[in-house]
């Protein structure tokens, strides 16, 4: 009942609960496409256009829900 990887040409016990997360101060990385199948690519970039707009969306949802 043991869950393992292969790391190499070693086999090394795995476990569900294990999470690796990476951060770049890069504004637009660039991940080779076998690296991007086998990840999440999360983009936390917030732009103050991109800001004002969820803003305003979220405004307009609350103040006039017909709109939507």
């Amino acid at each position: 009942g043991r869950l393992l990887i292969r790391l190499g040409d070693t086999d090394v016990d795995y476990s569900e609960d294990f999470r690796f997360y990476i951060t770049t101060k890069l504004a637009n990385p660039h991940y080779a496409p076998e690296v991007c199948i086998k990840v999440t690519v999360v983009n936390f970039t917030v732009t103050f256009e991109g800001l004002e707009d969820q803003l305003l969306a979220d405004v307009a949802s609350l103040e006039r829900p017909d709109l939507e």
